[in-house]
């Protein structure tokens, strides 16, 4: 029987001191036996058919002992943005999120109530069930300002922990009016996205990138020569280079998409070379921006 007691002992320490009912019965022990360790106070029931063999010996081990004591449980909100590595993400508490409506009590967790963790919001991470780091960032938003939310998302995106697109696939799947959180990262990937927003900020980061790489600054808002009316985000004249900040939406909109294809087309006729730059080209790859003005800077 001791050797028995060991193997469960082992076993409960692969989910953090704990062991459900049914993998004590698969180990051999009888409904009886597992009856009396409970009586004696040997070990402790912590949820319906789970049994507390062991302390969990740190956070991990409490993360590890409640997804195996609440089957469906997610570690989410800010124990998932700590699990990400993502910035400015503290608790002293972990945090789980469920579908289910019954109430459950762990020592030192707390659990959210959802309606809306779809299975593509969830990945395996070391051996835990985590809400992935868009939907994490999306949760998180709920408590936090649009400034620090932009912080947030930047760093993961340039740390290639996340796609800007799985960000907003997820917000587009969850965000509705009066869920928290929803309005901060609309704005969030509005200014990103742009959509048809002034796109000042990608201009002022992108010229950023520029000035940083140690190329000359551009001149802002030149007038197109051929059109007065209208102007190209930044220009170096004497180089007939112009360059165009796109932060639409990948040009969802089909009358943009064909306005900017015209603009190239004219741009060509005229002599000039038309260089189209995204969010991503400045956040994620400026090396693609200071290559491609050195080259045709240089020509």
């Amino acid at each position: 029987m001791q050797n028995l007691d060991r193997l469960a002992y082992d076993a409960a320490l692969t989910h953090g001191g704990v062991i459900t009912r049914r993998e004590l019965l698969e180990l051999g022990f009888s409904t009886r036996q597992i009856e009396v360790r409970v009586a004696r106070g040997r070990w402790t029931i912590v949820a319906r058919g789970v049994y507390q063999l062991a302390e969990p010996r740190d956070r991990r081990d409490v993360m590890r002992s409640v997804l195996a004591a609440w089957s469906g449980a997610v570690i989410s909100h800010e124990s998932a943005g700590e699990l990400h590595g993502l910035p400015f993400v503290t608790s002293d508490r972990v945090i789980v999120s469920h579908h289910s409506r019954t109430t459950h009590a762990f020592p030192g967790v707390e659990v959210r109530r959802t309606h809306d963790l779809d299975a593509w919001h969830v990945e395996d991470r070391d051996g835990l069930r985590v809400t992935t780091v868009a939907r994490t960032i999306i949760d998180l938003a709920s408590t936090r300002s649009v400034r620090l939310m932009e912080t947030i998302f930047d760093r993961a995106v340039s740390e290639d922990a996340v796609e800007l697109f799985e960000v907003e696939a997820v917000l587009a799947a969850v965000g509705r009016r009066g869920k928290p959180g929803t309005t901060v990262m609309r704005e969030v990937l509005a200014e990103r996205l742009g959509e048809d927003r002034d796109s000042s900020v990608l201009e002022r980061h992108g010229r950023r990138v520029i000035v940083d790489a140690g190329l000359p600054l551009p001149v802002a808002e030149f007038p197109i020569p051929w059109t007065v009316d209208r102007r190209f985000d930044d220009a170096y004249p004497d180089q007939r280079v112009a360059i165009e900040w796109d932060s639409r939406r990948f040009h969802g909109q089909r009358a943009s998409f064909e306005a900017d294809r015209s603009r190239d087309r004219d741009a060509a006729i005229h002599g000039w070379t038309m260089l189209r730059f995204t969010w991503d080209d400045v956040h994620r790859h400026p090396d693609r921006i200071v290559d491609a003005l050195q080259v045709v800077l240089a020509a």
